[in-house]
């Protein structure tokens, strides 16, 4: 599907509810509100459907935005969602699957019409660019949504999948209105003790292989719990092993729901995370991808471990 397809797809209808997906970041929020808020803008009726997983850090984002359920005629968008498997948990109880995508994952595995453009560091470019295309004015709060979704999924802009088009991207939305400060106070300036002692405790029990080169770190829901952690507390911790010296792939594994363990890969080229995590049933982009797998901490260990041997990593 190409730009020019969506935005007819999007002139032809009048109620819309768009997806977020599980465990939602500032990319899939970001993009969310803001499409939400230029669909109104153009006389659409327009929601997010409420996932119980957000977070106050986001409130100020989603404000007056979240619908509950979504009407019968409603054209169901999903916005930096790769797969089936990441679709909410709100959504999967409501029987929701998109009938149309957004996404910057060339991985993506939505059997729906879809927008896919995997050379964007973040679905908010891509937003940016539709919504410009629609004719809709970018405000100052729709150009704050996108530089939330652009930002934090490129480290404010220090990740290796930053490109020209996202500083200048960036660029329009500040140009539109966006204040930046706060933003990036908040999301990479910020951080709680109980995320503080956390790191901590990760650093400490720390595992590394490949001559210090893999650095492996788990994250059991007791550690959540000792340190009164909430979940936004442990935004852009996915990263953290790879922010020590030396170390070319992190590793971050979680202990979620229905036994699984989440990994969260972090590598610098020539290790590619998505090709790596789609051994596993998992995908994203070539520095940062991620697979969900069974056996909680121990089971994902392992298999994240055999993942990388037969990539050709010498633990």
């Amino acid at each position: 599907m190409t730009r020019a397809e969506f935005c007819a797809f999007v002139r032809e209808h009048d109620n819309f509810v768009i997806l977020t997906h599980r465990r939602p970041d500032g990319d899939t929020i970001g993009c969310a509100s803001a499409l939400c808020l230029g669909l109104r803008q153009l006389g659409k009726s327009a929601a997010v459907l409420r996932n119980e997983q957000f977070t106050p850090r986001f409130a100020a984002l989603l404000e007056g935005l979240v619908c509950e359920d979504a009407p019968a005629d409603a054209c169901v968008i999903s916005t930096d969602i790769a797969s089936e498997g990441l679709l909410s948990f709100d959504a999967v109880r409501l029987g929701l699957t998109p009938v149309c995508a957004v996404d910057h994952h060339g991985s993506n595995s939505l059997a729906c019409p879809k927008l896919v453009e995997a050379d964007k560091a973040a679905c908010g470019e891509i937003i940016h660019a539709i919504l410009l295309e629609l004719g809709v004015t970018v405000t100052k709060r729709i150009a704050e949504c996108l530089y939330v979704a652009i930002s934090t999924d490129t480290g404010c802009f220090k990740f290796s999948n930053t490109t020209s088009n996202t500083h200048r991207t960036a660029a329009a939305l500040i140009e539109a209105g966006a204040d930046v400060y706060p933003i990036n106070k908040l999301f990479f300036d910020t951080k709680s003790f109980s995320r503080l002692r956390m790191e901590a405790k990760l650093t400490e029990t720390m595992e590394f292989y490949a001559d210090g080169t893999v650095g492996v770190c788990v994250m059991p829901k007791r550690l959540l719990a000792e340190f009164s952690a909430t979940e936004d507390d442990l935004d852009s911790i996915s990263g953290f092993a790879r922010s020590i010296e030396g170390v070319r792939i992190g590793v971050m594994i979680r202990e979620v729901e229905d036994g699984l363990g989440k990994i969260s890969l972090r590598t610098e080229a020539p290790y590619d995370a998505s090709a790596i995590c789609q051994r596993l049933g998992g995908g994203g982009h070539a520095a940062a991808a991620g697979a969900s797998v069974p056996g909680g901490i121990a089971g994902a260990k392992a298999a994240i471990l055999r993942a990388l041997a037969e990539s050709g990593v010498r633990l």
